[in-house]
């Protein structure tokens, strides 16, 4: 007699590959394009970070001016230069028509000494560095130049003759003006009442960081002296007119000198500890220590573009003399923002690697992460720039740099460690955003090597990618 036996149920099996979804099959994959595209979605952001730093430094320069509009801005010295008057007579439609002339007499000597003392004007968080300055202007005319210029001395109005100094801000100027000559003293006047006399045009930067693009004219103002009584009407034969100049005035962020001698001496001294030399030409020596800097120059009429004489509407002429200013500025040693914007253009290579960490860390581990704690991660990432410019604008960029790393890795390693129920896989990716920071922060303190170590070190982590993602499979 057969026993009925109960039928019992076939274990389950998984399905074959071939029967799972496309989703399952190639879940992996999408994660990863999923993470790729989030990256790339976090360059909004980032752009944003970018523009919020040109903000700050747009705001930071308003302060500076706003504070140097009031004290004196940055001050080019021009001259002093002899202005010398003539008449031309010319023939249009057979008339005779007299038109006035004027040339510019360039000194033969010029030695120039300036004395500054600088210090810090704050405006809010914002500060600028402002001088006090003693210049002192000495040299000689030569005035047989002018009869090599094809000028009668008949045509020539001695008693019109000039002396003109072309500065950048009349108001930094603090104490009365006078010319010391053949044992006169001979006030200086404000203005340059020179018929078509070339203003002179240039382009300088505030800061070498900063890239604002500033104009400034060498005769756009100035100061002048009435020399009737020192040159003689018809005294053409007279060749050496000395001069001495003294002037005490304020200023802001630089000072220049534009070299009008024939032979020109400068040497500048102050209390400043951190000077940017700029302009044509540099300084044959120069001392800096903590105390300040002492630097002086020496340009020859051969060195530039232009001679001793000049007509005062030759505007190519007069643009060639504003191009050739020298000087210093005074410049901060660190410029927070230049920094600021560097280190956001390595920001896509920190999310990245981050995010490559993580990925890699989930399937080895086969731990699971929500794509919204990528979104996250990223953010907090992305937070690090403005926490680093706020802070930095406050306390430097070196110390805010290290604050703000602090605060991001350790917010990021609590939250990978909660989210992958793991303190060593927290700590491992606390680690390497560690590594990361440093590494970046290494690159923005670096000039000249910086393109060399960032490619070897992203060499090198390519290399580590490529040795674990053997075990991957998508």
């Amino acid at each position: 007699m057969e026993t009925n036996k109960e039928q019992q149920p076939e274990p389950l099996l998984p399905a074959p590959a071939e029967k799972r979804n496309l989703v399952e099959r190639y879940s992996t994959t999408i994660k990863a394009v999923a993470v790729g595209i989030l990256t790339l979605m976090l360059l909004i952001p980032l752009a944003m970070v970018q523009s919020l730093i040109r903000e700050r430094q747009n705001t930071r320069q308003g302060a500076v001016q706003d504070i140097t509009s009031k004290w004196g801005g940055e001050q080019t010295v021009t001259g002093p230069c002899l202005v010398i008057p003539y008449e031309e007579t010319t023939i249009e439609d057979k008339k005779e028509i007299v038109v006035k002339r004027n040339l510019l007499v360039l000194p033969e000597t010029l030695d120039t000494k300036i004395t500054t003392r600088v210090e810090k004007r704050r405006r809010g968080i914002y500060d600028a560095s402002v001088y006090s300055s003693d210049l002192s202007l000495s040299g000689q005319f030569d005035l047989s130049v002018i009869s090599r210029q094809n000028v009668q001395p008949s045509q020539i109005r001695w008693n019109d003759a000039e002396l003109i100094i072309g500065l950048s801000d009349l108001k930094g100027i603090k104490e009365n003006v006078s010319l010391q000559s053949n044992g006169q003293t001979i006030s200086f006047e404000p203005g340059i009442p020179v018929e078509n006399l070339e203003a002179g045009s240039g382009i300088a930067a505030v800061s070498v960081s900063d890239k604002f693009a500033v104009p400034y004219g060498l005769f756009t103002v100035g100061l002048n002296a009435k020399i009737d009584s020192l040159i003689k009407p018809g005294s053409d034969s007279q060749e050496a007119l000395p001069f001495a100049i003294s002037l005490k005035m304020n200023g802001s962020e630089g000072i220049y000198i534009v070299p009008v001698g024939k032979t020109t001496t400068a040497d500048i001294k102050s209390d400043w500890a951190t000077p940017s030399f700029d302009g044509e030409f540099l300084p044959q020596t120069r001392e800096i220590d903590k105390t300040g800097f002492s630097a002086q120059w020496k340009v020859l009429d051969l060195n530039r573009s232009f001679g001793q004489v000049i007509r005062a509407d030759n505007s190519n002429a007069i643009n060639q003399m504003a191009s050739s200013r020298f000087g210093v500025r005074f410049i901060q040693a660190v410029d927070q923002y230049q920094q600021n914007m560097r280190s956001v253009k390595y920001a896509i290579l920190i999310i990245l690697l981050t995010f490559v960490a993580v990925f890699f860390i989930e399937l080895l581990q086969k731990k699971s992460v929500n794509p919204f704690q990528y979104i996250l991660v990223g953010l907090a990432l992305v937070l690090f720039y403005t926490l680093l410019l706020s802070i930095s604008e406050m306390i430097g960029f070196n110390l805010a740099y290290l604050v703000a790393a602090t605060m991001t890795t350790l917010l990021i390693m609590a939250h990978m460690g909660s989210i992958l129920k793991s303190r060593k896989q927290g700590f491992l990716i606390g680690a390497l955003l560690a590594f990361l920071y440093l590494f970046i922060f290494i690159l923005i303190q670096m000039e000249s090597y910086a393109l060399l170590v960032g490619s070897l070190g992203l060499f090198a982590f390519l290399a580590v990618i490529m040795y674990y993602s053997k075990k991957v499979k998508l």
